[in-house]
């Protein structure tokens, strides 16, 4: 029993030892938010559908992380194909992140209650610093080089669909796009 202790131990503090930040919206309430992680997703409900969602956390802290989400989806004429839009307002401190995405989704039958749906998904993400935060550019060399930018991005899933549930895969997001400039630029910097 110590072993498998003392494992578990070792296992969390290697875990603990590699540091990757976080650069993707937080959603907590994935059900009503389906579309915007899984384009296969996109004219399940066999109609038009609209969500929208806001999300504040730490309210009354300034820089507090906030979400916002608004999403279309719907079936075409086929019932197979289903085609949706995403759009994601990410705000967190002085960072701000739009995505905008378009899905697609082909949906096959299996057997009488069932479907399996294949999606992708296509768009851009558009990163930005606050205006008030860029005038401290002058005193803070850490933020020096980050640009806004618009960054194309890709993104697949799969959903099986049954009478009482669905259950799904997805990646959002498959494409790595790091919007912090590389450290090593920073001491060719200090250097000239």
């Amino acid at each position: 029993m110590k072993l498998i202790k003392h494992n578990i131990i070792a296992i969390a503090l290697f875990s603990c030892t590699v540091g990757i930040a976080q650069q993707l919206p937080q959603f907590t309430q994935y059900m009503y938010n389906t579309v915007s992680i899984n384009p296969a997703y996109a004219g399940s409900r066999e109609a038009l559908s609209i969500v929208g969602l806001h999300r504040s956390q730490w309210v009354g802290f300034q820089g507090g992380p906030i979400t916002q989400t608004l999403s279309i989806h719907t079936p075409l004429r086929n019932d197979r194909v289903g085609v949706g839009l995403s759009f994601i307002e990410d705000d967190l401190g002085p960072e701000n992140f739009t995505y905008l995405y378009g899905d697609f989704s082909y949906t096959i039958p299996t057997g009488r209650d069932g479907k399996l749906a294949f999606g992708i998904k296509g768009g851009f993400t558009q990163y930005s610093l606050d205006p008030d935060f860029r005038e401290s550019e002058s005193l803070d060399p850490s933020i020096y080089g980050i640009e806004d930018r618009w960054t194309p991005n890709v993104g697949a899933g799969i959903m099986w669909l049954w009478e009482r549930g669905y259950l799904g895969l997805s990646a959002p997001r498959l494409i790595n796009n790091d919007f912090v400039p590389n450290n090593n630029q920073y001491k060719a910097l200090e250097r000239a």
